[in-house]
């Protein structure tokens, strides 16, 4: 098994994200906001998302490197073997086929979908969890947009 330094790797996840968070304020730059009855508009998630993240990536990077600077000699972390990359590059093509799906189908059936594939992908195997949580977690979600925020979701 192949592995690298947990200092240098934090590194490069929080510069990954940060370019990630660079180009995603710009993509959310061009959402123009419609007029309508909501809360929030059109770009109030992923200002919040891109805010959020960038503070966490950050933060990553202030900790690798203060623990670079202090001389402790940093964890090995093993990369995953590859029947996980395939699963990740799996799951990667069935969140660009929700993102497809999502305004053509609606939010409840595509989600419902995706979770419940996303799930069986990375070895969920209990019923109950194949059922009960997608209902909830897709339900709660639903109610929050539409009740709590007053937007819409097809």
């Amino acid at each position: 098994m192949v592995g690298t330094d947990s200092r240098k790797s934090d590194v490069a996840i929080g510069a990954t994200l940060l370019a990630f968070c660079a180009f995603a304020a710009w993509r959310t730059a061009y959402v123009h906001s419609a007029p309508a009855t909501s809360v929030a508009g059109s770009a109030f998630v992923p200002w919040l998302v891109i805010a959020l993240i960038s503070a966490l990536a950050s933060i990553l990077i202030v900790r690798a490197v203060l623990s670079m600077r202090s001389g402790r000699t940093g964890e090995t972390v093993s990369l995953p073997d590859r029947g996980t990359f395939v699963r990740m590059g799996l799951f990667a093509v069935l969140m660009v086929a929700y993102a497809g799906a999502f305004m053509s189908v609606g939010y409840i059936p595509s989600t419902l979908v995706a979770f419940v594939a996303g799930l069986v992908l990375f070895g969920e195997r209990r019923i109950w969890v194949l059922i009960l949580l997608p209902c909830v977690a897709t339900t709660a979600v639903y109610y929050a947009f539409t009740t709590v925020l007053a937007v819409w979701l097809p």
